[in-house]
């Protein structure tokens, strides 16, 4: 067996990147003039695999061929949470900066939809402090009316409890007899909720906030990715990347799986929509998992693909901001006033960089740009504040190894 999974470092940059897309082209009314622009609407699939990803590489990092939780529960949520808490801190205060240099207020939030559309609520003094709070020690998730000041930290707050039930359901499950059979039954347990909504027409935010973010909820994906890991290192799944043709027919149906789907999330009757969010796909993303675990990457970009997939959660959590302040840098540009003039008239500036239709002639820029900046994000801020953490809760000899520096 593999000691590192570098295929895996490679799909987590890759999904970390596909979601930014999702979360950023639409914000540019050209984005509907593009070819295949379909099939960057499925933001669902990518948060999905990550979760399973995840699951796959924590029982590689904390469990590899043993039965035991390696340096104890305490030393796991130490671990999990110094990497999780300060990107949090960080990203959530540059998202509170940004809202201070923009228009919309602390009060208003944005009501979960099936559509992705954006509306949003004023709230009172009391509900907006109590959503602060909640944001703040990554608990939105459990308040299903309305979406994270940052966006993308809901996926942090459903990792945080994730990292929680690890090392009650992990050993358990790898010790699991059939897993295939624990695959399946997880898969069905999944679909019931969007399946339970769908048919009952739960179209409501609230219904849309317990349904796609709620954590047990979601819960299945993680454990079918340590169900998963389960029977790679059992050496069941060694065929796959031993046959060209089973490889490419992995390939072929996730490529099927995913276009159909992009096209009913596009195109299909809303009635399809929860079913695509939330375990339709899981075949295909389980898939897509075990293609990249075997993946075999040249040694000259091992550590690139390393550094890359460290950096994914941090494009994760810090590519919504970066967006918005270039989005509200290009419409002010745009609007033929100087930044002095804008410095001294905001409002009069702010009003009319509403009616301004963004160009995607920087778009490029702005993916580029991120990428690096979450780079340096992981590796300036990030680590030397995790590592501070470990040494003060574990001390130095305990930090963690090389090889688990990458898991999420």
């Amino acid at each position: 067996m593999m000691n590192k999974f570098v295929g895996l470092d490679v799909l987590r940059f890759a999904l970390a990147i596909y979601l930014m897309v999702f979360h950023s082209i639409h914000q540019y009314p050209q984005y509907a003039t593009l070819p295949f622009v379909e099939l960057a609407n499925l933001g669902g699939f990518a948060t999905s695999s990550f979760f399973i990803l995840s699951g796959f590489i924590l029982a590689h990092v904390y469990f590899g061929r043993t039965t035991d939780l390696r340096g104890g529960t305490r030393e796991f949520f130490v671990k999990r949470l110094s990497n999780l808490y300060p990107m949090h801190l960080i990203a959530l205060a540059l998202a509170l900066l940004v809202s201070v240099a923009g228009t919309r207020g602390y009060h208003q939030f944005a009501l979960m939809t099936l559509d992705d559309a954006e509306h949003f609520v004023t709230l009172g003094p009391t509900e907006t402090a109590i959503n602060f709070v909640l944001n703040l020690f990554l608990l939105q998730v459990w308040y299903p009316l309305y979406g994270s000041i940052n966006p993308s930290s809901w996926s942090l707050a459903t990792l945080l409890f994730f990292y929680l039930a690890f090392p009650f359901f992990a050993p358990r499950l790898l010790k699991a007899r059939n897993k295939y059979r624990l695959l399946a039954a997880l898969w069905v347990l999944y679909l019931i909720p969007p399946v339970l909504a769908t048919a009952m027409h739960w179209y409501g935010p609230a219904a849309v906030g317990i349904v796609s973010r709620n954590p047990v909820l979601r819960l299945p994906e993680f454990l079918v990715g340590i169900v998963l890991y389960g029977l790679f290192r059992e050496g069941h799944l060694n065929d796959l990347h031993r046959s060209g043709i089973k490889l490419a027919a992995a390939l072929f149906v996730f490529a099927g799986s995913f276009v159909a789907a992009a096209w009913l999330e596009s195109h299909g009757p809303i009635d399809t929509r929860y079913l695509i969010h939330n375990g339709a796909l899981m075949p295909a993303e389980v898939l897509l998992v075990l293609v990249f675990a075997g993946l075999a990457i040249p040694s000259r970009f091992a550590a690139l693909s390393t550094r890359l997939g460290n950096a994914a959660l941090s494009i994760f959590v810090i590519h919504g901001p970066i967006f918005l302040v270039l989005i509200k840098v290009l419409k002010l540009l745009s609007i033929g006033k100087s930044p002095m003039w804008c410095a001294s008239h905001f409002s009069e500036c702010a009003a009319a960089s509403k009616e301004v239709i963004p160009s995607m002639a920087t778009y490029p820029l702005y993916l580029i740009g991120t990428m690096i900046a979450a780079v340096y994000f992981q590796e300036r801020l990030v680590a030397p504040l995790r590592d501070w953490i470990r040494d003060r809760f574990l001390g130095a000899k305990r930090r963690a190894p090389a090889a688990e520096r990458g898991s999420v």
